[in-house]
């Protein structure tokens, strides 16, 4: 666990520099005030991005096409220790996108492997949202989610 980086990964920097090169002005400083530490901030643009673990943010089991995320962990001996631990991670990340978005904030959320087998596509992404000028609102970026899932995981409903 120890060696598990939450700052500086690999995806983290290939999307800071690459979104540098196409001239995007990125926060250095001063943003871990912002609800769940942005891993990239766009102040100009008000737009915060997270680089989210595939295992640890709860995207691995779909990449793996499993049912779910209980699946993954069917034959491991703490299979409700990692349930519980990265459930609690998913809906912490509800609530921070909640907060930013309450805030005035845009978010976009990529999963670690996204950034690695498409980077290019996460930059078209980043930049066609900086380029928007609108007000923040739910219709955020938020990766492979179920409108359900995220609603039910900020506290709100829609049908």
């Amino acid at each position: 666990m120890r060696k598990v980086r939450s700052t500086g990964t690999s995806p983290e920097v290939a999307l800071r520099r690459a979104l540098a090169a196409k001239g995007l002005r990125i926060g250095n400083n001063g943003w871990d005030n912002l609800p769940g530490k942005p891993d990239i901030v766009l102040p100009e643009e008000r737009i915060a991005i997270f680089i989210d673990g595939d295992f640890w943010h709860g995207g691995q089991w779909r990449r793996r096409k499993l049912a779910s995320l209980e699946e993954q962990f069917e034959t491991t001996p703490k299979k409700e220790y990692w349930v519980t631990k990265i459930r609690r991670n998913v809906n912490r990340d509800f609530g921070n996108t909640k907060k930013l978005l309450d805030e005035g904030w845009r978010v976009i959320r990529f999963w670690e492997s996204q950034i690695r087998n498409d980077l290019e596509s996460c930059v078209r992404i980043t930049l066609d949202a900086s380029k928007k000028k609108s007000k923040s609102d739910v219709c955020s970026i938020v990766p492979d989610r179920s409108v359900a899932e995220f609603f039910a995981g900020i506290g709100l409903w829609k049908m």
